[in-house]
């Protein structure tokens, strides 16, 4: 199951990278921001998918669209949307070079679930900027930036899209005293952080190395 879920997402990535170059003879044209905004939707796609069909996934003998069988057994697989999308851009990073993460901040005393998604301090002022209130939602935001010394310094395109508490986010992310396990934490073993419907809850960040 986790490696057909993994290959899925990678062909859903990648499928939204390869529909956004654009050929001018014999040169490749990287419109790096559209390029971004298609993986960042097939990303979502993906990890609603994931979030949707969570207790289908961990349930014996469960399938997709159809009721919950009664009486089977439930049991987590390992699979959630934050990890999927974590192990999807690992195996997209080694295949292409283009790093895809999901960052966050945490809330109040809980910090990031996975240690990669600690965000690095331009992931940190992008999301600082989206916590404001006058940020519009749904808009990433791109830069070309600069890395390295001023000997071995290249260029990268970077984008961040900011990821808001949906009421599917809720089941794991919100009111410890709501727990499916009665004990604060959800059915991946974690903390539930006390999410709110509409909060900021990390983004998906994106670097492409620029030659």
């Amino acid at each position: 199951m986790k490696d057909a879920v993994r290959k899925i997402g990678f062909i859903l990535v990648f499928t939204a990278l390869s529909l956004c170059f654009a050929k001018d003879g014999s040169a490749q044209v990287y419109d790096y921001e559209r390029m971004s905004s298609a993986i960042v939707n097939m990303l979502n796609a993906a990890t609603d998918f994931i979030a949707d069909n969570f207790e289908i996934i961990n349930t014996h003998n469960a399938k997709v669209g159809q009721p919950l069988p009664k009486g089977e057994l439930h049991s987590y697989k390992g699979i959630n949307p934050e990890g999927f999308a974590s192990i999807v851009g690992k195996q997209f990073a080694q295949k292409t070079g283009i790093t895809i993460k999901f960052v966050s901040r945490g809330k109040g005393k809980h910090g990031p679930r996975n240690n990669s998604g600690k965000p690095d301090a331009w992931e940190a002022k992008q999301l600082e900027k989206f916590s404001r209130i006058q940020y519009p939602k749904g808009v990433g935001y791109g830069e070309v930036e600069q890395v390295g010394d001023k000997e071995l310094y290249k260029m990268v395109y970077r984008y961040i899209y900011p990821l808001y508490i949906e009421h599917r986010c809720l089941k794991c992310h919100g009111n410890p005293a709501r727990s499916p396990t009665g004990d604060g934490k959800d059915a991946t073993g974690f903390e539930m952080e006390d999410f709110k419907l509409g909060e900021l809850s990390g983004a998906i960040s994106i670097i492409f190395p620029i030659e």
